[in-house]
């Protein structure tokens, strides 16, 4: 039974629709699309600010700041008096810290002080725990409770916190729910994120890549609410991780600490004529050759490689070649699980020949319920 199911907000802060500067662009007008236009977030100034007492210090997590970065120094005050804080860039998001006893945070823009909403560290929650780290938009609760107990069986998965970035189609208090019922779970947090997540085109050459809050999230993760977890996995709802050998991922993360575990991932499909979305007992249908997707990974969020940031697909940079993929391990992407924010003519599309994969079928059949939808 699960022991402890939390659900909170991030203490966000967006500038007003009227102010008057609002965050640079990161393309040249000709690369400026439709879809990045709408999807570009110019006025998020950072997503969350955590108070961390055993620290004594305030952090904020946020977008790239850009020509952002002075409006936000120059306006943060505590306890009325101008605040001296401390910037660490990284390429997709950014953090601030400032080193203060606990008091009052404002903003004072353009003459009106806004009052900064903060919250407390929760990283004693999951302390010592094998925990996954992962995004959701309206994806099924019942693929999702499915997912972690899968992870449950196989990986001796302990804790979860869901960033639920807008869900409509259910309140996240009916996913906190369906969430006890998962034997084996003993923390979860679903986490209000109700920021823009980006836009979904392509980059090209060294443009930043125009979608801040997923990074950011998972560092979030890193530096404060799962910064004492055993080990986190960065997979999605659709994601699962198999090991031919019985071996959990954690315990080879765990066991290498300063070196994540880095995994291949290869898409698993539905039956030709089946419509999406769908769950993940269909997916016993591989591409012919298999198609891979990209990598996720595994990490002990105080090891060394993890100082350099987390990222969707990498921890590191380049010396994320340097980590090994363990043999026998690989995620299986299930391609119609999901309902979130790529379009579905794109993410249900089936290869042009595909097997059917009885190591697939035999996972299924023990896993997951049969389903249709």
């Amino acid at each position: 039974m699960t022991t402890a199911i939390d659900q909170f907000r991030l203490t966000g802060f967006t500038l007003p629709s009227d102010f008057p500067v609002t965050r640079k662009h990161v393309r040249p007008p000709e690369r400026r699309s439709e879809e990045y236009l709408k999807n570009y977030d110019t006025h998020t100034l950072f997503y969350d600010c955590v108070y961390q007492p055993t620290k004594r210090r305030y952090l904020f997590t946020a977008p790239r700041m850009f020509n952002l970065w002075p409006v936000f120094r120059d306006a943060l005050r505590i306890n009325g008096h101008p605040a001296r804080v401390r910037r660490k860039r990284f390429p997709k998001y950014e953090q601030a810290v400032l080193l203060a006893d606990e008091g009052e945070l404002r903003l004072s823009l353009g003459g009106t002080d806004h009052l900064i909403e903060t919250r407390l560290d929760r990283s004693d929650d999951f302390a010592g725990l094998n925990c996954i780290a992962t995004m959701n938009k309206n994806n099924r609760v019942e693929w999702i409770t499915d997912w972690a107990r899968y992870y449950v069986a196989n990986h001796r998965l302990q804790g979860v916190v869901i960033f639920d970035n807008g869900s409509t189609d259910y309140n996240i208090d009916d996913l906190r729910q369906a969430l006890v019922s998962v034997e084996g779970l003993q923390r979860v947090a679903v986490v209000s994120a109700a920021f823009p997540y980006g836009s979904n085109d392509q980059g090209t050459g060294w443009e930043i890549r125009p979608k801040f809050l997923q990074p950011a999230l998972l560092n979030l993760a890193r530096t404060e609410i799962l910064s004492k977890a055993r080990a986190v996995l960065n997979v999605d709802i659709d994601e699962l991780v198999i090991a031919r050998d019985g071996r959990s991922v954690f315990d080879i993360a765990a066991g290498h600490p300063n070196l994540p575990v880095k995994l291949p991932g290869h898409w698993a499909y539905p039956a030709e004529g089946t419509d999406g979305p769908v769950g993940h007992a269909a997916h016993v249908w591989r591409a012919d050759p298999s198609k891979r997707s990209n990598k996720k990974w595994c990490a002990v969020p105080s090891g060394l490689m993890s100082r350099m940031g987390w990222y969707v697909h990498h921890i590191g940079g380049e010396l994320f070649r340097f980590a090994k993929e363990p043999e026998g391990m690989e995620v299986v992407h299930c391609r119609a699980t999901s309902t979130g924010w790529k379009s579905t003519d794109v993410r249900f599309r089936l290869p042009g020949s595909m097997h059917r994969d009885l190591e697939l079928e035999s996972i299924m059949a023990r896993d997951f319920k049969a389903t249709t939808s």
